[in-house]
């Protein structure tokens, strides 16, 4: 029903899916440790499973954990069938047993084949997995009621237990509305999921919003950074608009991850400076056409635009949430780099050229555990981390460029707590710091 049962066609239809998802393959980019992927028939998403599973290319996957949504039958919890391999055309795939048994063992789930029957959500997955992992085994979960803290729980365990597990979260996007809706309520779920405010995804956005939320809420999900890399609808490839599925592909890299390809690198630094120079040059913003470019230019983000001159600091603007698509943030920070930081008078045409841009785009914020202020210095990692500081109503925040001119840990917490208006000494109960990471580049 979903794709083919020849061996061989199964296998030539995969390959076409995997060349076809060309936004998968983002050279540069560290290699996804978690994807959505969507598991409808492989003529209608097929090419985004393949972009999805594209963004793995180059990581040692050796297991794999499928989370996916029941679509055939009602349940409490979590269920793992109770075979030990999958028989596939042409090949099989093996069930990791010993961490079904451990899930069962910690009450975390449970085996109810039942919920297995006819499931689509995981079988879709695995001609995919195979094709780019072939010696990975696969946990296979599909969720039934069951709250955001037991998937979460289910991932974290897992995390511990195997050796760097792959995440497929198996999802399709809205169901059976018409194409203009569909694409609206699609562009809700990407924003979604990309500005950190999964707590209202729902069914209605995603059918395995469970597992997307789950994941999000989890220890290995905390922080990551989604990258989109398609979307599309069944229109796409049936032509009839009055009815359609939505699809879409993502890639989460960690904190420690690069997530820009270095494609995308050139084009944020091209479009930075081009919007700097419309707005020096002719007083107006360029218009950001978002359709020209990458999806994972589109995706929502956050970054700071610096300007340097022989050396020395210009201008420096940048967002520390995502709430918007990378491309239009840039581009803004960029002018606002030149035109809107109170430190500096307004960059001027004759400028232009002895300017240099550079970008640093931001992870999402993960927040950090502490006793003492020695324990907390003991966890800060000089050159890499950035931090956010608030307590009191007061807030500051050192992108991880700080550390080049405050190196020792001490020194940078105390002027992070200046820049916030706090006293050198402060601490409290309720401080508050969150640590994130700035993938940075710049012009040659």
């Amino acid at each position: 029903m979903f794709y083919p049962g020849d061996a061989k066609a199964l296998a030539e239809t995969v390959a076409d899916c995997l060349a076809r998802g060309e936004a998968g393959a983002r050279a540069g980019a560290t290699p996804a440790r978690a994807i959505i992927s969507p598991h409808a028939g492989y003529v209608y998403s097929g090419w985004l499973a393949g972009a999805a599973f594209r963004s793995t290319e180059g990581r040692p996957v050796r297991h794999a954990v499928v989370l996916s949504p029941s679509h055939r039958h009602a349940f409490e919890g979590i269920a793992l069938p109770s075979g030990s391999a999958y028989a596939m055309p042409g090949f099989d795939v093996a069930i990791n047993t010993g961490a079904r048994d451990a899930l069962v063992a910690q009450g975390l789930a449970h085996v109810e084949d039942e919920a297995h029957d006819r499931e689509h959500g995981v079988e879709t997955q695995l001609p995919f997995l195979h094709a780019v992992h072939p010696e990975a085994d696969v946990v296979p979960l599909v969720i039934g009621r069951a709250s955001d803290a037991q998937v979460a729980a289910v991932i974290d365990f897992l995390t511990d237990a195997l050796d760097g597990p792959l995440f497929v979260l198996s999802s399709d996007l809205s169901h059976f509305l018409t194409q203009d809706r569909a694409l609206a309520h699609d562009a809700q779920t990407a924003r979604l999921i990309e500005t950190g405010d999964w707590p209202a995804l729902t069914g209605s956005h995603a059918c395995g919003a469970a597992g997307i939320r789950g994941y999000l809420a989890s220890g290995a999900g905390q922080g990551t950074r989604p990258v989109r890399l398609a979307m599309a609808t069944s229109a796409d490839a049936s032509g009839d608009t009055s009815r359609v599925v939505g699809y879409g592909a993502w890639a989460f890299h960690g904190a420690d991850d690069d997530a820009v390809a270095t494609d995308d690198r050139a084009t944020l630094l091209k479009t930075a400076r081009a919007a700097l120079t419309a707005r020096t040059t002719r007083g107006t913003d360029p218009r950001i056409r978002q359709e020209s470019f990458a999806p994972a230019l589109r995706s929502h983000g956050a970054a700071f635009v610096t300007l340097t001159q022989a050396g020395r600091l210009r201008g420096c603007i940048g967002s520390l949430m995502a709430h918007r698509p990378l491309v239009e943030d840039v581009a803004q920070n960029a002018i606002n780099a030149g035109h809107a930081d109170p430190r500096f008078a307004a960059v001027t045409a004759g400028e232009l050229d002895s300017l240099r841009l550079k970008i640093a785009v931001l992870g999402p914020a993960a927040p950090m555990r502490f006793d003492s202020e020695e324990d907390l210095l003991a966890q800060l990692r000089p050159g890499e981390d950035g931090l956010i500081l608030s307590d009191r109503g007061r807030r500051g925040t050192f992108l991880p460029m700080v550390w080049d001119s405050l190196p020792d840990p001490a020194a940078f917490l105390t002027a992070l707590k200046q820049k916030a208006g706090l006293a050198r000494d402060h601490w409290s109960a309720t401080l508050e710091v969150h640590r994130y990471r700035a993938e940075s580049f710049a012009e040659s």
